[in-house]
């Protein structure tokens, strides 16, 4: 476990103390003025090595308190990106910490086992700190580029993930294209042809309506393939608001819608709030189609709060089926309300879809992050 630097500092104080008591009988006033001068600059050894290890040298000299002058070093050799500057310092190191053996005052040079003894000790004296500092300057910068290289390979492994992503989105939209674009136009050729060959006014009425339904549901097919091959965050923005009094009026049912509509319909309300609303409605008259057939509708929009937030409500009822569905039964995904439920609490809001006694209601909130002015 590493120790943090405030710890590591002040462990240097009672070493320094201990070095100080050991070599008390040796060593003078002087130098241990010298040596807590370097004791205390080695707080400071992080931000300036080089200064330090400099006011360390001169109790280098003297030869007996080390410990303070050893660490300034270890911190050049681990902080001086230069290497030439790391040995010339260690020279220096070197060459001060031979004070002892150097001639004395009279010029006489000591014995030459002695003078051995002081260089070897001194080389000893100055590598170890030197080798340390590298050695601990090439794992922190191992380090750093063990974390650089995890990052690259982080986004390398994104990266290849969204085009996964989005060769797999183009698969679908080409799959969906295939598959129900066909359908749908030929429902549609059909039913113009059926709306200019009728007879009865009732069926060129009906046969109108199912080819406009068929136009827009290959345009939303378009758009929805659209969204499936763009690039993920820059998908276009699905149907707005300001849709809804077509969808409405084209749904073929009996609708009444309230005056909060309008209102609605004009205020500027965040992108997937709108878009939630559209589908809510969309789907409600989908089901009231298939489930209802006839029966009254009635749709209402319009601002509401939702736990201190301004939101959109939504709320469509449908009473019960006057008829019978002829022929074959609507097919039905049974996925539905359960998508539009999920896309509510995503926005942070509720839906609720359940029978009355009169038929069924479908009621969603969606608030909104930003502030936004709404009629309560």
């Amino acid at each position: 476990m590493t120790l943090p630097p405030r710890v590591r500092d002040a462990a240097v104080i009672p070493v320094a103390a201990v070095e100080v008591l050991a070599m008390r009988p040796l060593i003078g006033t002087t130098e241990i003025v010298l040596y807590g001068v370097a004791v205390l600059a080695l707080f400071f050894r992080r931000r300036r090595p080089v200064p330090v290890l400099v006011a360390a040298l001169p109790v280098t000299f003297a030869g007996h308190l080390l410990i303070a002058p050893m660490i300034a070093l270890f911190q050049v050799a681990r902080s001086l990106e230069s290497r030439r500057a790391v040995y010339g310092w260690a020279l220096a190191f070197f060459v001060t910490a031979l004070g002892p053996w150097w001639p004395s005052a009279t010029g006489a040079w000591p014995p030459p086992d002695g003078f051995l003894f002081g260089v070897v000790s001194s080389a000893l004296m100055c590598a170890g700190p030197t080798a340390a500092g590298q050695l601990s300057r090439a794992r922190r910068e191992l380090a750093e580029h063990i974390v650089q290289l995890s990052a690259a390979h982080q986004r390398e492994a994104e990266f290849i993930a969204e085009r996964a992503v989005v060769a797999e989105r183009a698969r679908m939209a080409r799959e969906m294209h295939d598959v129900v674009s066909y359908q749908v136009s030929l429902m549609t050729v059909q039913a113009g042809a059926l709306e200019r060959t009728a007879q009865e006014p009732a069926a060129r009425e009906t046969a109108s309506l199912i080819r406009g339904m068929g136009v827009t549901a290959m345009e939303e097919l378009r758009g929805l393939v659209r969204v499936l091959r763009s690039v993920p965050g820059n998908a276009a923005a699905g149907p707005r608001l300001g849709a809804l009094p077509a969808l409405i009026a084209g749904s073929g049912l009996d609708v009444s819608t309230d005056a909060g509509l309008a209102a609605a319909c004009s205020r500027q309300w965040p992108t997937g709030v709108e878009e939630a609303a559209y589908r809510t409605v969309q789907e409600a008259l989908t089901n009231a189609r298939k489930h209802a057939p006839g029966a009254r509708v009635s749709v209402s929009v319009g601002g509401d709060e939702w736990r201190g937030l301004p939101a959109l409500r939504v709320e469509i009822r449908n009473g019960r089926a006057d008829r019978v569905p002829a022929g074959r039964a609507l097919p039905s995904g049974g996925h539905g309300l359960t998508g539009l439920r999920e896309r509510a609490e995503q926005l942070g809001g509720e839906l609720l879809a359940e029978p009355t006694a009169d038929g069924f209601r479908v009621r969603a909130v969606f608030p909104c992050a930003s502030p936004v002015t709404v009629e309560l």
